[in-house]
């Protein structure tokens, strides 16, 4: 295909700096970090601004629960994303900085929040969401009332709970049924707490600050069913302040199946470095990196406030992060862990990724979506001098970490880059340089009985194709332009450009073909899946394909 040699060369150049960097780190007396500029993809926006939220995959479909909206408003709503669109359902509690857990049965629990607006006080109230009914039934109550904590199910079906804000703290257990009874007192008064399984019926549980926000000096850990403990690794190392809701199965690494227990958090000591720490059962570990993580961007600080959420597919984890520099805008950071070669002793290779100033950005709810994708929903905006917590946001942005269709420019120093570039460029003209001596060798081993073999159009386009791709980039210099894969044509990459043609031939296969199905037009129009035709038509569009039809016919029944 001709997009895809374009897409694999372009890609190939993007990255020949960071390959430069590869070669070039012996001479450097510390490895550094790479840094990687990301663009997100925008997605529909949310129906409602909110933050204090929870996002989740829940039978297939992204979905957002609770949460408050402007003004500091707790909102009683949720909602699920589907062809190309937020749907909004009627929750019946609000659970602003409450929990939620996808259970075993596909079902999700909600539980607790803050019992009014402003962030004042904890709530007591229960539901159950079934997402093939797209349904909410309060059932129960907490036995404490309870914002800002965590539910982790154990393989019993029963619920462990625990950490709490502002209000004091108890490990508390939902046995599965209607009834919640707390269990045991804690060593320490815990908000946004790590409840880590370390059995089929027991856990860890742990924090770094107290149930005012406060940071620990001694870092204890309870445990469900034993005493509790402390470990050398938290006389330097505490787990970081996290400022969004947490599902601690996010971070979870091991192998329940062979009974391996493992999870990732990041932590930090008193210089302000973060790294990235493990746990295996009750043993805590500091992970190699291959180079410290950056706290520092240019001048601005970065704040990372989120849990390690992981791909366990890719065997990769990231960590969000915001700066404080700017009063109206922030970047987006994401940190990436490539934890693979833990399993063989070797040090983890770790990415900062970064976005240009998203106005009045603070921070977001994550999501790895089934695909690898980094997924933001809502979060709080800036504003001069009120708090953020009056602004939510409605904003979605994607990641695309996990799909071809992410672009990155990496900026490092331009001696690097040029000895990547000339590396890479002596690469595609081997590779050109065979492409062309490969039907001549063919020819010269053909029998001489043999009838002459029909030329293939394919073979042939894809020959022009490639002598088209050698005169733009070597011939004219092209590899010395750095904005090459980022900006194609003024204000759109390479992506956006070639979507743009496949959705204006998607239109003209619905107006030929109106009984084919939506998805078999996204294939056949050059799109991977019926995800990315629906996200993509409804982006550059602002109807689903369905809607798009459905509009076109009224027209054409009007002219009539």
């Amino acid at each position: 295909m001709k997009q895809t040699a374009i897409i694999v060369l372009f890609s190939l150049l993007a990255q020949s700096n960071l390959l430069a960097h590869e070669t070039n780190k012996d001479s450097m007396p510390q490895a550094v970090c790479p840094v990687v500029k990301i663009q997100p993809e925008q997605m529909p926006s949310l129906n409602t601004p909110r933050s204090g939220h929870h996002t989740l995959c829940v039978n297939g479909e992204i979905t957002v629960f609770g949460g408050h909206t402007s003004g500091f408003v707790p909102t009683p709503t949720a909602e699920y994303f589907k062809d190309g669109a937020w749907h909004q359902m009627d929750m019946v509690y609000t659970h602003d900085a409450g929990s939620a857990l996808v259970l075993k049965s596909g079902k999700v629990l909600l539980s607790g929040g803050f019992e009014r607006g402003l962030g004042i006080g904890q709530s007591h109230e229960v539901e159950m969401y079934d997402p093939k009914t797209h349904t909410f039934d309060g059932f129960g109550c907490l036995d404490t009332k309870r914002a800002s904590h965590t539910q982790v199910e154990l393989d019993h079906g029963k619920v462990v709970i625990a950490g709490n804000w502002y209000h004091e703290d108890a490990i508390e257990m939902y046995d599965g049924n209607i009834t919640f009874t707390n269990v045991k007192k804690v060593s320490q008064q815990r908000t946004l707490t790590n409840v880590f399984r370390i059995a089929p019926d027991d856990v860890i549980i742990f924090g770094g600050q107290d149930y005012k926000g406060n940071d620990f000096d001694t870092i204890i850990v309870d445990r469900l069913k034993g005493e509790p403990f402390t470990d050398p690794l938290f006389e330097t190392w505490k787990p970081t302040h996290l400022h969004i809701s947490i599902h601690n199965d996010d971070s979870f690494i091991g192998d329940e199946t062979k009974g391996i227990y493992s999870y990732l958090f990041p932590v930090k000591n008193k210089e302000g470095q973060i790294a990235i720490a493990k746990s295996d059962g009750m043993k805590f570990s500091l992970v190699p990196t291959t180079s410290p993580i950056p706290t520092k961007f240019q001048e601005n600080t970065i704040i990372y406030y989120s849990q390690i959420l992981v791909d366990r597919k890719a065997q990769k984890g990231y960590i969000m992060g915001n700066d404080s520099i700017h009063q109206t805008s922030s970047h987006i950071y994401i940190l990436c862990i490539d934890y693979s070669p833990m399993a063989e002793g070797k040090p983890c290779p770790v990415t900062l990724y970064y976005t240009d100033p998203i106005p009045e950005f603070v921070d977001a709810s994550p999501l790895i979506t089934p695909q690898g994708n980094l997924l933001l929903t809502g979060g709080t905006g800036k504003k001069e001098n009120p708090s953020h917590n009056f602004y939510p946001l409605a904003h979605v942005f994607l990641f695309h970490f996990g799909s071809d269709e992410f672009v990155a420019t990496s900026f490092l120093s331009p001696i690097p880059w040029l000895l990547g570039s000339i590396l890479l460029l002596a690469v595609a003209i081997i590779c050109i340089y065979f492409f062309y001596r490969q039907p001549k060798q063919e020819q010269t081993v053909e029998k001489e009985d043999e009838a002459p073999k029909t030329p293939d159009p394919k073979e042939a386009a894809n020959a022009e194709l490639m002598q088209r791709i050698h005169h733009l980039v070597v011939e004219e210099k092209q590899f010395l332009n750095s904005d090459l894969c980022v900006n194609l044509i003024k204000g759109c990459n390479f992506t956006q450009y070639v979507n743009g043609y496949r959705i204006e031939y998607a239109k003209q296969l619905m107006l030929k073909y109106p009984d084919q199905k939506a998805n078999a037009i996204g294939i056949d129009s050059g799109f991977a899946n019926d995800t990315s035709f629906f996200r993509t038509f409804r982006a550059l569009t602002g109807q689903t394909p369905g809607d798009w039809k459905k509009q076109q016919s009224s027209q054409a029944e009007t002219e009539a």
